[in-house]
């Protein structure tokens, strides 16, 4: 029954947005060549290029290399590391590539798929700190979303130690192992890509045809894609709530990135619960350290 109304309301969405698409092709078109600019001028190149390093660095054994420097299991500060300072979803794409390769275990990748969603700190510094009207307001969100996920990581630690392999792999030939980094990451970007630029192209549907009070419009803005809806956030005159929407829309993800996750697992055993169930609790405790921050 519950697949039956899934299957209702997806194709009501499909059957709108191509009746929307015949009556007003221009709308469309412009909100994919919108999204377009977007996504090849500031999210593509400096994803591009982490996800291949990525790739690299774990072909050439840096993994198993801070495991037997450091004696711990060196996957878990891995993808802490690069999912902090790539942004989201790589917390999901570097958790599902160490657990093809057999780096680690079911029970290690369900473990990080709930602490590991950061924005770019780039984002947040140069875009978000660009439209709140508090500039100290910046900092406190970003040390707030990286403190909330610390304390999920440390409190959904699991017990006992797993084995760590110390072992490094031999590595392909440099060519090789570089032109499958390049076609695994190109293949992840397009899918990102598609998805968001559906999602964007709902929201911009929504925008054009439905005319909303400001915080309505920017929660339906942020539920949908979350860039949209931080962007949105001027609309409401109280800086404080402005803030704390924008901390809820980058913790929690918005559908966009959720169905990114989603198809980026799809194929492994980690389980979409986990991620969603991280995603609220960060959202709640982010605003709570946020709130905490601001009466400092």
């Amino acid at each position: 029954m519950k697949k039956k109304y899934q299957r209702i309301i997806i194709l009501f969405i499909l059957i709108t947005l191509l009746i929307i698409y015949l009556q007003n092709s221009n709308l469309v078109i412009n909100s994919i060549l919108e999204y377009t600019e977007l996504f090849f001028t500031k999210l593509f190149p400096v994803s591009f290029l982490f996800f291949v390093f990525s790739n690299l660095l774990i072909d050439y054994g840096l993994i198993e290399l801070i495991s037997k420097t450091f004696h711990c299991n060196g996957s878990i500060f891995y993808v802490f590391f690069m999912s902090l300072v790539s942004g989201f979803p790589s917390g999901a794409k570097y958790t599902a590539d160490l657990l093809n390769r057999n780096l680690i275990s079911e029970k290690t990748a369900n473990y990080l798929i709930k602490f590991t969603h950061f924005p770019n700190p780039l984002f947040i510094l140069g875009s978000v700190n660009l439209i709140l009207p508090d500039s100290t307001f910046t900092l406190k969100i970003l040390f707030s979303l990286i403190l909330s996920n610390i304390i999920l990581g440390i409190f959904w630690n699991p017990k006992g130690k797993e084995s760590i392999s110390t072992k490094i792999t031999p590595s392909l030939d440099f060519s090789t192992s570089l032109s499958k980094a390049i076609y695994t990451s190109v293949k992840v970007l397009l899918n990102i890509y598609g998805t968001s630029v559906f999602f964007y192209l709902i929201v911009a549907s929504i925008n054009h045809y439905l005319t909303l009070p400001p915080i309505q419009y920017v929660i339906l803005n942020g539920l949908f894609d979350l860039t949209k809806g931080v962007f949105s956030t001027p609309l409401i005159a109280n800086p404080m709530l402005q803030a704390i929407l924008i901390i809820i829309f980058i913790s929690f993800g918005g559908i966009s990135i959720h169905m990114q996750v989603k198809s980026i697992i799809a194929d492994t055993s980690i389980h979409y619960y986990n991620y969603l169930l991280g995603r609220i609790y960060q959202a709640i405790l982010a605003v709570i350290f946020f709130i905490l921050f601001i009466h400092l």
